[in-house]
């Protein structure tokens, strides 16, 4: 029987894809794809972006970028998400735009600031990439109680423990942020986060 396919690394971007099939009872098939193989032509005949995750559903149809693959997911799952209708569906897309549109950003000028600069512009690249980290962080904090979806966690929230691994330094960050810091905890004690991260070990 055709089952879910994720192309990624593990506990890299395809980790909260993992999280939210796990979460939703769903048996998948994980396909480990190198940083060498994903610059291959091979690779770029199902994602010519280059980049994983990759989403292949049962019936054979693949789907790149992680906003895609959330609503993907979250239509083929509505528990993974509040009801159409429900306010905090808004609130959790609202949430997730800020996660993927500015927070990742600004992660990936940290870690990859080769991309974006030449090498005597990098430290004041890195420099203003950590000051916008450090706003959406506050932002999050802000929404935290005690997860982003409410009471219990939701699509968002997996998300959300996904970008805090990616944090340079994850306690200076919590540090000043007692949400964040209790919901980084909650969540990685989460069965489903604990299940994944143990599929790879």
């Amino acid at each position: 029987m055709a089952k879910y396919q994720i192309m990624g690394r593990p506990l890299a971007g395809s980790f909260f894809a993992e999280c939210l099939l796990h979460e939703a009872g769903v048996d998948y098939e994980f396909v480990w794809i190198s940083n060498t193989h994903s610059k291959k032509d091979e690779f770029a005949n199902v994602n010519p972006m280059g980049k994983i995750p990759v989403l292949v559903s049962p019936d054979g149809h693949q789907i790149i970028e992680t906003l895609a693959i959330l609503n993907h997911l979250i239509e083929a799952f509505p528990q993974l998400a509040p009801k159409v209708g429900d306010a905090r569906r808004d609130v959790m897309w609202q949430q997730l735009s800020v996660m993927a549109t500015s927070l990742y950003p600004a992660l990936h000028r940290i870690h990859h600031t080769y991309y974006y600069a030449p090498e005597a512009m990098m430290d004041d690249v890195r420099a203003m990439a950590v000051e916008a980290t450090g706003q959406c962080w506050n932002y999050l904090e802000n929404q935290l109680g005690p997860y982003l979806g409410g009471d219990a966690p939701s699509a968002a929230d997996f998300y959300l423990i996904m970008m805090t691994r990616w944090a340079p330094d994850l306690e200076a960050v919590v540090a000043e942020r007692p949400r964040l810091r209790g919901f980084v905890a909650a969540m990685e004690a989460h069965p489903t986060v604990s299940a994944v991260k143990n599929s790879h070990t």
